[in-house]
């Protein structure tokens, strides 16, 4: 009785650590896209963001914008970039980032590209110091930075009353 026993308590301690708890990223990164489906009148309603690995990429700009381009991995976001955008130029000076983007990118309307120079300013504030990106395509270009970003629209807002 005491095998048995012994055996189904070995089998279950060896089980226990055989859990799937996902993939621990040793260097995440953040990348920020669209949500598929907007949910009005909250922050985070636009633009999602996901974090990924990076290991022995961390500072390396280039590459982590041209994974960025590959889209992102979670449900519910989507690339704001359309599919075979490259970025052709990646220059940083001082706190200041100029990314030009390949014509595919021309075929985005004005808010869509708002959105997608958006999503690459976040994605590229929280993967440098930087303080300013520009993002040009073609004859367009944007400059963004957190100050002039407004993720959430409360001007719609219905004000709250307060009882007496």
């Amino acid at each position: 009785m005491k095998r048995p026993a012994c055996l189904i308590f070995l089998l279950c301690l060896l089980l226990s650590g055989c859990g799937t708890s996902g993939e621990r990223i040793k260097e995440p990164v953040t990348f920020y896209y669209l949500q598929t489906k907007y949910a009005y009148g909250s922050e985070g309603s636009v633009i999602g963001s996901e974090e990924r690995e990076a290991s022995g990429h961390r500072r390396d700009l280039s590459y982590l914008l041209t994974l960025y381009l590959m889209g992102p991995s979670s449900e519910g976001l989507a690339s704001p970039i359309p599919t075979g955008t490259r970025i052709l130029s990646v220059a940083q000076s001082g706190t200041n980032i100029q990314l030009i983007l390949s014509d595919s990118a021309a075929a985005l309307t004005d808010a869509e590209y708002s959105l997608a120079c958006a999503c690459l300013t976040l994605t590229c504030l929280d993967l440098t110091k930087a303080e300013n990106i520009t993002v040009t395509c073609g004859s367009r270009s944007v400059t963004m930075n957190r100050e002039n970003l407004i993720l959430y629209d409360s001007s719609t807002a219905v004000p709250t009353e307060e009882t007496q």
